[in-house]
């Protein structure tokens, strides 16, 4: 994978992550709802998602 790809991929990762936060915990407390099967759910996804885009990201070296 080219440095291109990564950084490319690695945003798409983490725009994953927030709109999994945004629409299953937020979206949750929004409408009042208290699943914590679902909240503990996304925010696992959200975490995973995240770490999996700084782990990608980590390997495009700095200019």
């Amino acid at each position: 994978m080219t440095k291109k790809q990564r950084e490319s991929v690695s945003k798409y990762l983490y725009d994953i992550s927030k709109g999994i936060f945004l629409i299953v915990v937020v979206g949750n407390f929004m409408k009042g709802e208290w699943d914590i099967f679902s909240i503990t759910t996304g925010i696992w996804a959200a975490i995973v998602f995240f770490l999996w885009a700084y782990i990608i990201e980590g390997g495009v070296e700095d200019e």
